[in-house]
């Protein structure tokens, strides 16, 4: 299983994200930031692949400026692998 996370320095900018996404169409949930991060406020969006676009698009905008990246979440079994991009 593969998910998508944006990681944010601030939980207002991380809200606010996560319903600009849903507003665009993508379901996005507030979860844990993984401890891989090492970064942010403690939520972070996940999101799924399919919405990466619309992601990047709003950040394009500027309107978040305590995103800190986009991490990828792999799970194997009981094998979870955290990778930035």
């Amino acid at each position: 299983m593969k998910k998508y996370v944006a990681v944010f320095r601030s939980r207002t900018d991380v809200l606010s994200f996560i319903e600009n996404l849903r507003k665009h169409g993508v379901y996005a949930i507030a979860v844990q930031t993984p401890k891989e991060a090492k970064v942010g406020c403690g939520i972070s969006a996940e999101f799924s692949p399919a919405g990466i676009s619309v992601a990047k698009r709003l950040l394009e905008t500027g309107a978040y400026p305590s995103f800190f990246g986009f991490f990828i979440i792999e799970k194997r079994g009981k094998t979870v692998t955290v990778t930035r991009f």
